[in-house]
């Protein structure tokens, strides 16, 4: 898997599928959530799995993430990734770590809150999911919260996608995936409380995606206006009942039980950073 998101790094532009309309709605839409989820909580060390964002596109989310924090960190298996997203996210505080989340180089109980989007559904099977779903509880500290997005199972265009992945038709691996019930079945039995979950973007991905690169492509940045109208469009599916069937992912935040004192801050990293 490491050098499959290598020679992913390693082309001209790794995100360029994503219109930058597109990039912007992404990272608001994370960012609302994790800010509801979070409202209120002092966070001081936090921790981000997979810089794809950060290294290659407009949707990157570390930078304000949760700018209070005092350190935060993020890890990606691919070196030239982590590399990368380090030169574009220069703020103090950050530090950058190659890491596999099936066996992270972290300690156990080093974190207050982590964040893991669209990283556990790149994997071929359902036990490494959940054994990376394992990890990211372990390095979380008692009384963290958890944030997890997932691809969505349930929408009627993911076996069109995971077709597409296989066929290499999409720049990325898309892996296997679990149901919001399944997820939040796991979570309980790895001894975390679930409190929320949602759904989040609604744009029927592989289709809007072929449209919107149209549409560049024919008006160039004339597009901005009729790709603002159908974003719309799309996030207002969001408010239907059938939102579980449109979203893209699904999204579940849960809480550690509080019972010990977390690992100090210099006890975090085992490996040197990138």
């Amino acid at each position: 898997m490491n050098s499959t998101w290598e020679s992913v790094a390693r082309r001209p532009l790794p995100s360029g599928y994503l219109d930058p309309l597109v990039a912007r709605q992404k990272r608001e839409a994370h960012l609302r959530l994790v800010r509801r989820w979070i409202r209120g909580l002092q966070l001081r060390r936090v921790l981000k799995t997979d810089l794809f964002e950060e290294a290659f596109g407009e949707d990157r989310l570390l930078p304000d993430l949760v700018p209070g924090a005092r350190h935060t960190v993020g890890i990606d298996i691919a070196l030239s990734t982590a590399a990368a997203a380090r030169g574009c996210c220069p703020e103090t505080g950050f530090s950058f770590l190659v890491s596999d989340v099936r066996s992270l180089a972290l300690r156990t109980g080093s974190f207050d809150f982590v964040f893991s989007n669209s990283t556990l559904d790149h994997f071929e099977t359902r036990a490494e999911l959940r054994a990376a779903l394992r990890e990211l509880v372990r390095v979380l500290q008692p009384s963290g919260v958890l944030v997890i997005t997932l691809d969505n199972p349930w929408n009627p265009l993911y076996p069109l996608l995971r077709w597409a992945a296989r066929l290499r038709l999409t720049p990325y691996v898309l892996g296997c995936t679990v149901s919001r019930p399944q997820l939040n079945a796991w979570l309980t039995d790895l001894g975390m409380e679930v409190v929320d979950n949602d759904w989040l973007i609604h744009n029927p991905r592989l289709v809007s995606t072929g449209l919107f690169l149209a549409l560049r492509k024919t008006l160039g940045r004339a597009a901005d206006v009729p790709i603002r109208v159908l974003l719309r469009l799309f996030e207002f599916l969001r408010r239907l009942p059938s939102a579980p069937l449109t979203a893209c992912f699904l999204a579940v935040c849960a809480r550690k039980p509080a019972n010990e004192d977390g690992a100090p801050l210099a006890a975090i990293l085992q490996k040197p950073t990138v």
